[in-house]
């Protein structure tokens, strides 16, 4: 069985389960966005937090992959490692969809 890709729908869930989707996706999204000005000023405590943030939160709402990176950027951010924090925000981001699964 295949992982799933950011882009697929989450399976049928309940309508609360799927006002938590959005909040968890709106919760990331925002975090892609501090992570961006944490980059920016080099603030690795801040990058540190996100990543952690994905690492925690991201399996339960079935974003595997993004936990794994969130995990990676924790690391990377501890070490002040900005070559490897500005390799995986990329990913990181490919890692999320960029909208609510079933909407346009």
């Amino acid at each position: 069985m295949n992982p799933p890709r950011p882009d697929d729908p989450p399976p049928d869930v309940s309508d609360d389960m799927r006002e938590l989707l959005g909040l968890y996706l709106s919760t990331r999204r925002a975090d892609l966005a501090r992570l961006d000005a944490a980059l920016a000023a080099g603030d690795f405590a801040a990058i540190r937090a996100v990543g952690h943030a994905f690492k925690g939160s991201s399996a339960p709402y079935g974003f595997p992959e993004a936990g794994r990176i969130g995990a990676q950027l924790e690391e990377a951010a501890a070490r002040a490692d900005r070559e490897a924090v500005e390799a995986l925000v990329p990913r990181l981001r490919a890692a999320i969809p960029a909208s609510d699964p079933g909407t346009p």
